[in-house]
């Protein structure tokens, strides 16, 4: 209570961006409006996807390596996780090396013998006391306020129904370990995180990549990092049994929510980073350092290429790595092949593509845009596509 009330009587330019959220006078204590944050230049957005957030280490060893600054983190599930770490200014590094033994450690794995043993009483197939413990020794401080950077992770409430931004007005007087468990709960995997009567669990349930609540922030520019598996990369091989049918699932509607998500929020100062990690299994705990290398080479693609971001680069201090250069072509759209042989005219891809980038009035499909500007590379075209027959290239 001392170090509040010094907070609230320090001159606001003697504090952290992060502090300065919970000083004007508001009785509640709780951070002022969106609005007043101070300025965001470039704002991170780090997405969900279990294990394949191992890709978020990749990608932010790449923007340490380009000499981009962050200003802000909004994080998702295993986003949240790694986002919280990096705004409490642990080092990439530091994240390589402790992260990935958090799965080897059996973490993350499913215990289902406690599930057998309770049925369908049991809040949960594994205890989330064990990850808890894990979140203390890795977060690096235990309040919003102490953080480096403004920061924040969505959770879904089981009440209602509605997502939460921990870490914004109205959502600050929570300790920093509760709100990642919240974002990281797994539905059914973890216990719900349970706050002032009410229920939480991962928010990748209704928002995978939250850029909605991003561009609130009002950034300059939006750096996002897009875990959901993409159908032209190569569909997840998938076991007929119950726990393979569930969390395959969660997949289909957490991609499909995502591409909705990218056609509303993609504009031109979001730089969409999409690692191809259709081969990872959301809980493949074997091939951390492949998914890390992933998310390294397609950011360093995508942000030395990306209008919103290769100036940042090129203001950067030090060498670029070898073979990199900058600015390089910029990858402004996205080529749209249809194979005539395969199509069957069903009209799937006009009524999924929002841009308009397909014409299913003949026999067969037509790509209207052959190179299509307005893509935001969702890929939904693809996977609803019942033949295959759409191919995307220049993604």
């Amino acid at each position: 209570m001392r170090e509040a009330r010094e907070r609230e009587q320090a001159p606001a330019a003697t504090l952290s961006p992060a502090e300065q959220m919970l000083v004007p006078g508001l009785e509640d204590g709780h951070g002022p409006p969106l609005e007043d944050l101070p300025p965001v230049g470039t704002l991170l957005v780090l997405g969900g996807g279990a294990m394949r957030g191992m890709a978020h280490i990749g990608v932010l060893r790449a923007i340490e390596t380009l000499g981009i600054h962050v200003d802000a983190i909004v994080g998702t599930s295993i986003g949240a996780l790694i986002g919280a770490m990096y705004a409490g200014s642990r080092s990439v590094s530091y994240i390589e090396e402790e992260l990935p033994g958090l799965a080897k450690n059996d973490y993350f794995r499913l215990n289902f013998a406690k599930f057998l043993r309770k049925g369908i009483r049991a809040p949960s197939m594994y205890s989330g006391e064990t990850l808890r413990k894990s979140l203390r020794r890795l977060l690096p401080v235990e309040t919003f306020g102490e953080l480096g950077m403004p920061f924040f992770c969505n959770a879904v409430c089981l009440e209602t129904g509605a997502p939460v931004f921990f870490g914004a007005r109205g959502f600050r007087d929570v300790q920093l370990e509760d709100a990642v468990y919240g974002s990281c709960a797994l539905p059914a995997v973890f216990e719900p995180f349970v706050w002032k009567g009410r229920h939480y669990m991962d928010g990748g349930i209704t928002d995978a990549l939250p850029l909605r609540f991003g561009k609130m922030l009002q950034p300059e520019r939006i750096i996002a990092i897009d875990l959901t598996v993409k159908p032209s990369h190569r569909a997840p091989s998938y076991r007929p049994h119950a726990i393979s049918t569930l969390f395959r699932a969660f997949d289909i509607v957490e991609n499909v929510i995502s591409e909705r998500m990218l056609h509303m929020h993609v504009s031109p100062e979001v730089a969409l980073i999409q690692p191809k990690l259709a081969d990872m299994d959301r809980f493949d705990f074997d091939q951390v350092h492949e998914i890390v290398q992933a998310g390294e080479s397609e950011a360093m693609r995508v942000l030395t290429s990306h209008p919103a971001t290769r100036d940042l680069v090129l203001q950067g201090t030090g060498p670029l790595p070898a073979g990199v250069a900058c600015p390089v072509e910029p990858r402004e759209y996205v080529s749209i092949d249809i194979d005539p042989d395969l199509c069957i005219g069903c009209s799937m891809c006009e009524m999924t593509c929002e841009t308009d980038a397909f014409s299913a009035t003949a026999d067969v499909a037509v790509a209207a845009k052959v190179h299509n500007f307005e893509c935001t590379r969702d890929q939904g075209c693809v996977r609803s596509c019942p033949t295959g027959a759409i191919r995307l290239s220049n993604l």
